[in-house]
């Protein structure tokens, strides 16, 4: 809107005025020029008038250098050549700065605040007090002057106080207010409530809040039955056994048993008081430790690429693994052994679950125990999404993850495809599927059932797959794997539609272990049962035999 206004004006004084006259052009150019300042450079360019009595030049020549029409002439086709309101806004903004440059060069012109401040006739500068004092004619003087430091309030000790609230009564004892007996009444109270506190004999002092780390990874494990099994079965680094020693602990045995324990592998062992008890409830984080807290290293955890070939010597019973890349810490605690162990000493072939992104960490403790109860071999526990070895998790277990050998898996699709190819068999547990999904994948869908008849650990080694809590399995793993195993719905009106995580695996894992688990009781000939007794025959009646 602008622009198009200022043609219209500059086209009119052209067409009426001469070449010479067109000095008064550049009025209405001056105009929008101002007007698309900003405010604070309008507020610059007042205080400038009112300091120097004059005002910046608002053209675009030098003062001491009048223009020719030509330069007017070449200035107005810039600004009418512009195709846009950005355009002719930066070319003013590029005018104002030429003429900036031109008025910062004139001597006669404004000074800067430097040339100001180091101008002697100037009252702001190198002739102010402040800096005659500090650096001037004036620093001597102002030092040689002798000034009194200034008062600073002192901190008052119990005495003082009891002095001021004396003197405080003093003063207004002769101001009477209708609320001054229930005011004396209070200050009484108060005297008595400190004077008790001061008379009180103080407690020792407590422990220290602050936990001694061993080292940077030292994991605190609490609860009786986790500290029993892992110093029983010493797979970790033991740094320090803590054991709480109050009055009602004193003398228990299960006191004397773990300090037997850790003594025999060389533990320290530390006794808590009673008072401070506080410090093994910050080591387990406020949940119940029984008494016992344990400072240890991490739990070995292998990362493994897939599951190898088996050894069924008697002297070397289990199956080779195949290791993923690990770090020079991790190499550390889990060290670098490629064979496993079997869990049970059983003509069976070995049986591995592997726990797909289990997040809560009571049910993958809850897993590591049914794991070890149901004699699994080992677990897989999925890197990414999975709940950590946490305590909160050793303390589910039981003392199971002590047992039980627990690696790491990157790549679950990659694992099971490279476990088959070394003839382990798959199975990953889903819901009970649809009549329709059965008829069309007859052979994929499996129950447990099944397994208990065709009884798969006799003839291969086997992979149970266990997924998520909430959404299961993804596509790519039932994908992956040879079997899709359930466990059948027994009411099927009921509104629960399927089973805790850790449940189904009870269920699943004594599928494939009940056979061998009763054979294995019976060759160990502890199914015999004594002979029933045969009831006794009625007498015919008048017989001489009694009852008694």
């Amino acid at each position: 809107m602008l622009s198009a206004i200022k043609r219209s004006l500059l086209d009119s004084r052209k067409v009426t005025c001469g070449p010479l006259q067109c000095v008064s052009a550049l009025a209405p150019v001056a105009a929008v020029r101002h007007a698309s300042l900003s405010a604070i450079h309008r507020g610059l360019r007042r205080s400038e008038r009112v300091q120097f009595g004059e005002a910046r030049s608002s053209g675009f020549r030098d003062p001491g250098k009048p223009r020719s029409s030509d330069d007017f002439n070449r200035t107005l086709k810039a600004l009418d050549g512009a195709s846009s309101t950005r355009q002719q806004q930066k070319l003013r903004k590029k005018l104002d700065r030429k003429a900036s440059a031109v008025e910062d060069k004139d001597d006669t012109g404004r000074q800067t605040r430097r040339k100001r401040f180091l101008d002697p006739d100037f009252s702001f500068g190198k002739k102010s007090l402040v800096y005659q004092l500090r650096h001037g004619s004036l620093k001597d003087t102002a030092a040689s002057i002798s000034l009194q430091e200034p008062v600073r309030p002192r901190r008052l000790n119990p005495s003082d106080d009891e002095t001021r609230r004396h003197s405080y009564r003093d003063r207004h004892a002769s101001r009477p207010s209708w609320h001054s007996q229930e005011r004396e009444q209070g200050r009484r109270e108060h005297d008595d409530f400190t004077n008790d506190m001061t008379a009180r004999p103080k407690k020792r002092g407590m422990m220290p809040m602050t936990i001694t780390y061993t080292t940077a990874a030292s994991q605190f494990l609490y609860g009786k039955s986790v500290v029993k099994a892992a110093l029983e079965q010493g797979r970790r680094r033991i740094y320090k056994l803590y054991v709480y020693g109050g009055e009602n602990r004193r003398e228990s045995k299960d006191n004397d048993i773990m300090i037997s324990l850790a003594k025999s592998r060389g533990v320290p062992v530390t006794i808590v008081p009673n008072e401070d008890q506080r410090l093994m409830d910050k080591m387990s984080m406020g949940r119940p430790h029984n008494g016992f807290v344990l400072e240890t290293s991490p739990l070995p955890q292998l990362p493994v690429k897939s599951l190898g070939q088996l050894e069924e010597s008697p002297s070397k019973l289990g199956f080779h693994i195949q290791l993923d890349h690990q770090t020079v810490e991790q190499r550390s605690i889990n060290g670098q052994d490629t064979f496993v162990r079997k869990a049970r000493n059983s003509t069976s072939k070995p049986l591995v679950l592997l726990l797909h992104e289990i997040l809560d960490p009571g049910n993958l403790g809850a897993l590591l125990r049914t794991a070890s109860y149901m004699g699994v071999d080992a677990v897989g526990i999925t890197s990414r999404g999975s709940s950590n070895l946490t305590p909160v998790v050793l303390k589910s277990a039981a003392g199971a993850a002590e047992e039980v050998t627990i690696f790491t898996v990157n790549s679950p699709v990659e694992f099971l495809q490279d476990s088959r190819a070394m003839g382990w068999k798959t199975y990953s547990a889903v819901a009970p599927p649809d009549k329709k999904l059965v008829k069309m994948h007859d052979d994929k869908f499996i129950s447990t059932e099944d397994i208990e008849q065709t009884r798969p650990l006799d003839q291969d080694p086997c992979i149970l797959v266990l997924g998520n809590e909430g959404h299961g399995l993804p596509r790519p793993i039932k994908v992956a794997t040879e079997f899709e195993l359930s466990v059948p719905k027994c009411v099927q009106s009921s509104s629960v539609d399927s089973l805790n995580v850790s449940v189904a695996a009870g269920l699943l894992c004594h599928s494939f272990v009940k056979e061998t688990t009763t054979r294995s009781v019976k060759e160990a000939g502890l199914d015999s049962q004594p002979a029933a007794v045969q009831p006794k025959k009625a007498s015919p009646p008048g017989s001489d035999e009694k009852f008694f």
